[in-house]
Formats: C-alpha cells, structure tokens, sequence
C-alpha cells in the first residue's frame, strides 16, 4: 500500500462482509482517487497481533475516519454487532484525550436512515451523521464532498469524474485481477488497494 503520513490516511470503519463488498471497494476506490490513502486493520496479518491493538493503531495514524455504524440487524443467534461503534467510539476518544495533531481528527459517520442512531446510542446526539440508505452512489458522493470541505483540498476532483473512473475501473478489473493471479470475488485488501493505487495512477498519468 501507499506509504502515507497522518495527514494523507483514511481509517475506513465499515463492515467487511460480503453484503457490503460493493461499497467497501468504491470506498476504498474514492479515497485513493480524492488523493488520500483508505487503512484497516485488513492490512495487517500477525498472528501475534491482538486485531484491538492493530485497529487502536490505525486509528492513532489517521486524521480522518469514515464510520459506518449502520449494520445493526440481528444475527442468528439474536445479537447486533457492535464493532463499528465501538471503533469510532476510540476515534472519537482519540480525538477528545490525544495529544498535538490527534486533536485534529475529522470523522464522517454514516447510518442507513437519518436520526436511526439516536435508538441505539442516543450518546451521539448532536453529531451530524449522514445517511447513504444503503446507495453507493449517495455514499461515495458524500465521502467526496466530505474529504473536500474537511481537508480544504483543492486538488480533489469532481465526483462525477470520479464516479466515470471507477466505473471504468470496475469493468477492467476482472482481467485485472486475473493477471494479477487473485480471485475477482474475493481479492485480499492489500492486493484490492495496490490494484486500485496502479489503476489510478494509469488513468490520472
């Protein structure tokens, strides 16, 4: 991946399961293209690791955090996963109690429906979510306009050059991952992104 400083990285705090692929590729896609660099804890494999102490790292790296605390059914045992809450609640504890530039942090939180947060963690009254209805489209334009007005970057393109790009992307991308010798349904994160880095610096060059 990028070798990037604080100020350049993305902690990307979304559901990494099959259902949320579709968004977490153009997520992941968008951020690059805006100029900055997405990071997860995917990124790193040490089984020695603790996975918390891996995310708490992120998170100390990155100015900005986009925080999707949306998925919140039931599984099938009856029980709702908490973990993105639970991370962008370190995001914002980080931002509250760090120290020099972690004061900084800037977060996008999204949910599904506008306001549904406020039932199952009324704490964050008085933060401006945003809401992507499950649209990615909604939500890229939104994490667009967002990194935008945040950041003060004016080298940030327009979304819907964006959006022409990574629809172009997207229909290359099964040759590309066959000539990378990955699986185009389950590409790893590190191989998705430095696809993704090759992939824009061919387009933007």
């Amino acid at each position: 991946m990028a070798d990037a400083g604080y100020n350049d990285n993305v902690f990307v705090n979304c559901p990494f399961d099959d259902t949320y692929k579709p968004m977490i590729n153009e997520i992941v896609y968008k951020i690059y293209r805006c100029g900055f660099v997405p990071q997860s804890a995917l990124g790193e494999d040490d089984g020695s690791d603790n996975r918390l102490d891996k995310i708490i790292r992120c998170i100390d790296n990155c100015r900005y955090g986009i925080h999707d605390i949306s998925n919140i059914e039931l599984n099938e045992n009856g029980f709702p996963r908490f973990n993105m809450p639970f991370e962008s609640g370190i995001f914002f504890g980080a931002k509250k109690f760090g120290i020099k530039e972690q004061k900084n942090k800037s977060a996008l939180i999204f949910e599904q429906v506008k306001f549904t947060y406020q039932q199952y963690i009324s704490d964050l009254n008085g933060i401006d979510t945003k809401a992507h209805g499950n649209n990615t489209d909604v939500a890229i334009s939104q994490i667009r306009n967002w990194l935008r007005t945040t950041s003060t970057r004016r080298t940030i393109p327009g979304y819907n050059l964006i959006k022409q790009q990574y629809d172009e992307f997207i229909k290359n991308l099964p040759a590309i991952a066959n000539l990378a010798g990955v699986n185009v349904d389950d590409i790893p994160f590190n191989d998705y992104c430095q696809i993704v880095e090759e992939a824009i610096r061919k387009s933007i060059a």
